[in-house]
């Protein structure tokens, strides 16, 4: 598998992922407002999507970097799927920092019923 690749090959991993996916992670984590903080944890963040892209696509199995370019170049093409699957795996990342959403004042969820 990947990580067990030299780390020079892992940033560039990292990089690929900015690259195809940077702009839907942010767009994502604004617009569900979920609990990350983009300046701080924005490559913990890339690190914890790679691992599970990788996981799930490769299913434990070696793959090269053009491998995973390709891969990401193909999700990419289906947009939607690739935002539900997005939203699904910062979800799980803004778990660990407590709530998973930022709470705003007004939200739906803060009316009493």
């Amino acid at each position: 598998m990947y990580r067990h690749r030299s780390t020079t090959m892992e940033e560039e991993a990292l990089m690929l992922i900015d690259k195809y996916l940077g702009d839907l992670i942010e767009e994502v984590v604004y617009k569900y407002k979920y609990n990350v903080d983009l300046e701080d944890e924005y490559e913990e963040l890339l690190r914890y999507v790679f691992r599970r892209l990788a996981k799930a696509w490769f299913k434990g199995k070696d793959f090269t970097f053009e491998e995973f370019e390709r891969v990401l170049k193909n999700a990419r093409r289906r947009r939607k799927q690739l935002e539900i699957v997005l939203s699904y795996l910062i979800s799980r990342y803004a778990a660990k920092n407590g709530p998973i959403y930022i709470r705003h004042e007004k939200d739906w969820y803060d009316e009493m019923y």
